[in-house]
């Protein structure tokens, strides 16, 4: 069983969901605007190449707004 935790960051506050399976997470970032930097288990992965990930059953995924410098 699939124990994925997925945590969304914006400026009103994170949301977090548990216990996801690979299909759900998937889903839940297919999802989200292409302004989002993804972080699997730590390691930073492009929206493209989440298809080719393998998450691990109790990764943690996080996603965030895109930061660049200079911008307010």
């Amino acid at each position: 069983m699939s124990n994925i935790t997925l945590r969304i960051v914006n400026e009103s506050g994170d949301t977090i969901m548990n216990s996801l399976s690979e299909a759900q997470l998937r889903q839940e970032i297919s999802t989200l605007d292409n302004e989002k930097w993804i972080f699997v288990d730590g390691r930073m992965v492009n929206r493209s190449e989440l298809a080719n990930v393998e998450v691990a059953d109790n990764a943690t995924v996080i996603v965030t707004p895109k930061i660049v410098a200079g911008r307010v």
